[in-house]
């Protein structure tokens, strides 16, 4: 991996090589750079694709806050409802949610996140796809398929085909939130962009757009769990 200076921050870069036509930058994590490039492209190439987007990379990484860390978690709360998180090694791998309790036992410490992340999936996609059919009755707006995913600092996505993704830890979120994060992306489903008439449709769906949109700015990554 290597390292490079961006507007004074220091960037680890992780360069991967693919069979794709153009280069594609992503944040993965606070300070952490991917280059996605196709095979034969040149380094000097690569650097100067980095300079001409330093003012994106420094935006985005500043929306990344502070995670949590897993370790040393003693409450969650999970739509706004809290549960306590205990942590216990053992020989096998698990996670229970029994009365406002998250039990997980692990075998090795290193494996702990891996475990939260599998089981809390599963919880999360049946949580966001009932959200999801309800709020898409409502306003009789028709999607394709939903899924999950864990991301650094995107809560959600829509394809053009309908399909729509969100990041699982968005159930982290107080609820309503959580529900604006999943209004955001229904409205895509029919304004594809951030146009004027986006964020006028959005709000017919929820009233208090600007307000919940600019605490997921500035709160919404703090609640990511690492």
């Amino acid at each position: 991996m290597q390292k490079i200076r961006i507007g004074g921050q220091e960037f680890t870069i992780i360069v991967k090589k693919k069979m794709m036509r153009s280069m594609r930058l992503r944040i993965r994590e606070k300070n952490q750079l991917e280059i996605a490039t196709p095979w034969l492209t040149p380094n000097i190439i690569i650097e100067k694709f980095i300079q001409g987007n330093q003012t994106w990379i420094i935006r985005q990484n500043n929306k990344i806050g502070e995670k949590l860390k897993l370790n040393n978690i003693k409450n969650i709360e999970i739509l706004g409802e809290r549960y306590e998180v205990e942590l216990k090694e053992m020989k096998s791998d698990s996670l229970v949610i029994i009365d406002n309790k998250i039990l997980l036992n692990y075998s090795k410490k290193s494996q702990i996140k891996e475990i939260f992340d599998k089981k809390m999936r599963n919880l999360a996609l049946k949580l966001i796809k009932d959200r999801v059919q309800r709020l898409a009755q409502k306003y009789k707006l028709d999607y394709e398929k939903v899924g999950v995913k864990n991301q650094s600092s995107r809560f959600g996505s829509c394809s053009h085909s309908g399909n729509l993704n969100f990041n699982w830890q968005i159930i982290l979120f107080p609820e309503d939130k959580f529900e604006h994060v999943i209004l955001h992306e229904l409205t895509h489903l029919t304004v594809k962009n951030h146009s004027k008439t986006f964020w006028e449709q959005l709000a017919e769906y929820d009233s208090k757009w600007r307000e919940n949109n600019r605490w997921l700015k500035k709160e919404g990554t703090k609640k990511f769990i690492v």
